[in-house]
Parts: C-alpha cells; structure tokens; sequence
C-alpha cells in the first residue's frame, strides 16, 4: 500500500524538477566529452581472485579427502587445489566468489566480497531506494545505478547472508534477464543461488523479488530518504551560507548510522557469546565464529521467532562409542567442537557451522549430525535490554507525574469551584 502523500512530497518533488532543469547543461557539456574521460563499464572491476586459509580447510585439518569436497564441485573451471597442507587457487580462476558462498568454514576470503561487507553494502543500498536490485556483469552489462549491486555471480551470497537479508529489509531483488545463466561459463552459479536463495527463504519466510526486464526496474530512492534530506535541506539553509554543509549528505548519514547500529550490535553479540560460553577450548585454541553464522544470530536475534523455522544440524556424541581419539577436534577448524581434559566431547552450537566432518572423521561412529534447538542462537543484546529498561522505566516515572500532576490540577479545580460557590465573604451563593 502506498504512503499517503503530504505537502512535503510535493516540495521534494518539486526541488527535484528544478534540479534536473539546473543540472541539463552540464549534462550535455558531459556528452560531449571526449569518451576517454568518462568512466566505462569494465566487468574485472567487481571481481576479485579469492586468496585460501589453509587454516580453516576441513580436509587440511583433517588429513582426509572424504570430509568436504564444497569448492572442488563449485569451481567451474577447477581451479581449486588442496594438496598436504595448502590450498591454492590457480590464476584461470574465474573469480566467481562460489567457492567463499559455499565453504562453511569460510576458508577462502576476498578484500571487498566477504559476508560482512557485503551485507553492509546490500543494506546500504536497500535503507536507501524503494527497489535495491542484486545483479551479476553478464545481466547488466552497463554501469551500475546507485540501487543495483553488481557481483561476478550471484551465487557469491552464501546461503546465511540472504537469509539475514531476509530477515531485516523486504525491498530486496534480483535482476536477471530470462536464460542470462544458460549461457553464462561460470555453469555452476545458477543452483548455487537457486539452493541458497530457496533455503533462505523458507528461515526468512519472506520471498526475495525476481526482476527479468530491465524497463521494470525503478531507481526512486525512499520516501524517508528523500524527506531526511529535505529537511535538512531546510533547517541548515542559513547554516549553510557560513559553514557550507551539504544537506544531501543528511540521508547518507541515516543510512551509515543504521549501518554502523547493525555492526555494533553484532560485535556486542559476540562479546555476550563469549562471555556465555568462553572464546577458547580446553586445549587453549580459540574459537572461530564465522561472519556468516554472526550475521544470521543477528538477524535471529532481531526477530526471534524466525528461529522456528531455521533448520540446523549439529553434531551429537554417543560417549559409549567415543574413544577419545581426538580426530574429531581436530577435523573442527573452527573449534566449536572440544574433547575436554575428562575424555568428554562438547560442542557450542552458535560456532559449528554444521559442515559434519567431525562425523566423517571419526571412525568409530561415536558422532551424528542431529537437529539443534535454533533458539541457541539467539543471544540477549543486554546492552538494548538496558536501554529498553531505561526507556521503560522514564516512561513510566513521565506518567507517574503526569497522574500527579492531574492530581493536583484536579485539587485545585476543586477549591476553585468551591470557592465559587462559597463567596470571597464565606457566605453561600447557591442559596
């Protein structure tokens, strides 16, 4: 339903019109610049080679090749080599992103593609504009508007990252232009998104939007955007003359501050989950929680009930068949998994990534992957609890003397009616 509109909306628009008429000549000094000076559309600007810790690969900590095999039947051109203790990347690699979308441990990582940054930029783009539209170089083909997010594939957002999406903004799209993937090489991609967008989706219970003509495509941005700057627009004219502000920028500001809100409550989580269950292992190694899981605790703990729809696994160990090999902890780079010093296996369930190659590494069968209880996930933010207390408690104490005061108003209405009625002299006026 659309936003009922005001006098301001007709003022922006307005403002706009005169803009647009202010801006046309230099618009067409522009077109007729010689072409060298104009930025051109390169699709090597939005990819990036991803670089491998070897650190965090299961089949390296392992020593095993049947533990993961995610980025070797990802990489369409099998560019990915995990040879003894490295893995490496070789230089036909496509640069795609699906080997970081699918590893769960997040071993391979990228300078301006990683989970964090690109929910950042998502988020960014869709507090902005009415449509934020997630597209790939193939499908667009041009420079991009200030609402569409170009990546190499859109496979490169792994499965956690939509969901969070999801889970906080409902105005997200993806532009793709009926049978692009058919012809695209990178011949993985397209069900890599597919199971990764499906599966978000059923946690978000919200559908993410699907674009195929570029004609239907809008680039208005928000009401609350536009109206952010107006008004600022119209508070700091005169401040403006002295200090020489940009107005403009007023939207930007709301936007990175909900940005920057975001961030730190998702630093605060994970400072509550270790303090809750400790940053280290028995065995003094530290444990990992992966920007991926870190941004879907966030958006659970936004939205609590979407746990309820969140299905994980995790793995559950019968201590009858355990034998305390330790091949287990050891497959575990993240270290949610930990043999403790009384022979006793434990995992933390906020840092497992549910990949299951502690299952696949202990021979004995002592470990199963069994459904976890999501809620686990859902760490209270005791710093907005706190505020929320304050907020709660200056609201009631503002009612408390809001009912005092109409107490006393009511007093004194009292003694001035009776006084009414009385006289100045005492004697009674209502005989």
């Amino acid at each position: 339903m659309a936003e009922k509109r005001d006098f301001l909306d007709e003022l922006i628009d307005l403002q706009s019109d005169w803009r647009s008429l202010k801006e046309m000549p230099n618009q067409m000094v522009g077109s007729l610049m010689d072409g060298e000076e104009q930025k051109v559309f390169n699709p090597a600007d939005y990819k990036e080679k991803p670089f491998a810790n070897s650190g965090r690969c299961l089949r390296v900590a392992s020593e095993r090749t049947d533990v993961c095999s995610r980025c070797l039947d990802v990489c369409p051109t099998h560019s990915i080599t995990i040879h003894n203790k490295s893995v490496s990347v070789a230089d036909d690699c496509r640069k795609c992103g699906l080997c970081a979308a699918v590893c769960p441990t997040e071993a391979f990582a990228t300078r301006r593609h990683m989970p964090r940054q690109l929910y950042d930029q998502i988020a960014r783009v869709a507090s902005s504009y009415e449509q934020c539209y997630i597209t790939c170089t193939r499908a667009l083909k041009r420079l991009p508007q200030g609402n569409e997010v170009v990546l190499a594939c859109v496979g490169a957002v792994p499965r956690d990252l939509w969901f969070s999406l999801l889970a906080d903004y409902d105005n997200i799209s993806v532009y793709l232009p009926v049978g692009i993937c058919d012809r695209c090489r990178t011949t993985t991609g397209e069900e890599t998104y597919v199971d990764a967008i499906g599966t978000a989706e059923e946690w978000a219970d919200a559908a993410l939007g699907l674009e195929a003509e570029e004609s239907e495509m809008t680039h208005e941005l928000t009401r609350a955007y536009k109206r952010s700057q107006f008004v600022s627009g119209a508070v700091t004219s005169v401040e403006r003359l002295v200090t020489r502000t940009n107005p403009a920028l007023a939207g930007a500001k709301a936007v990175a501050k909900k940005i920057s809100d975001h961030s730190q409550r998702l630093n605060r989580l994970q400072k509550e989950l270790e303090n809750a269950v400790g940053s280290k292992t028995s065995g003094n190694h530290v444990r990992i929680l992966t920007q991926s899981r870190k941004l879907m605790m966030g958006a659970l703990q936004h939205d609590e009930t979407l746990a309820e729809l969140v299905k994980l696994e995790v793995p559950v160990c019968d201590h009858s068949r355990c034998t305390m090999c330790g091949d287990c902890a050891k497959a575990c780079t993240l270290h949610a998994l930990d043999l403790g010093r009384d022979g006793q296996v434990t995992v933390q369930s906020a840092y497992c990534a549910s990949c299951g190659a502690c299952v696949v590494a202990c021979e004995e069968g002592a470990l199963s992957m069994e459904p976890m209880d999501v809620r686990e996930l859902v760490i209270p933010d005791k710093v907005a609890e706190e505020v929320a207390r304050k907020k709660a408690a200056a609201k009631a104490k503002a009612s408390e003397y809001m009912e005092k005061g109409k107490r006393q108003l009511n007093r004194v209405a009292d003694a001035l009616e009776k006084l009414d009625e009385t006289g100045s002299d005492g004697s009674d006026k209502s005989k």
